[in-house]
């Protein structure tokens, strides 16, 4: 987890932005060639890259504003927020390993 970042991916380089960290991390995260998505800590979605579009089946501005709770099983549902709280009591960021609850195809768009 990191601090709120831009919804949208950034323009410019990661060089010419080092001084602005939430900036530089936004240009990693949409880079990214593997999943990666940033949340608040109610689980709402409030970045993801084209990776996590691709393998959830949703363009990136459906997911912004999503529960995570929509695409993961309950008992994931329950580990991410106990990483969430952990996160908050001790300070850093935690890495979670997360598998979409159902397959895409069978899922309905965000409202």
């Amino acid at each position: 987890m990191t601090s709120p970042l831009p919804s949208q991916p950034p323009t410019s380089t990661f060089e010419e932005d080092q001084s602005n960290p939430s900036l530089g991390a936004a240009i990693i995260i949409a880079n990214a060639p593997d999943p990666v998505f940033v949340s608040d800590l109610e689980g709402k979605i409030l970045q993801a890259n084209q990776a996590v579009s691709e393998m959830l089946g949703f363009r990136p501005a459906e997911l912004i504003e999503q529960s995570l709770s929509r695409f993961i099983s309950p008992e994931e549902t329950r580990e991410f927020t106990a990483a969430l709280r952990e996160v908050v009591e001790k300070g850093g960021t935690r890495n979670a390993r997360l598998n979409p609850a159902a397959p895409v195809a069978k899922r309905s768009r965000p409202r």
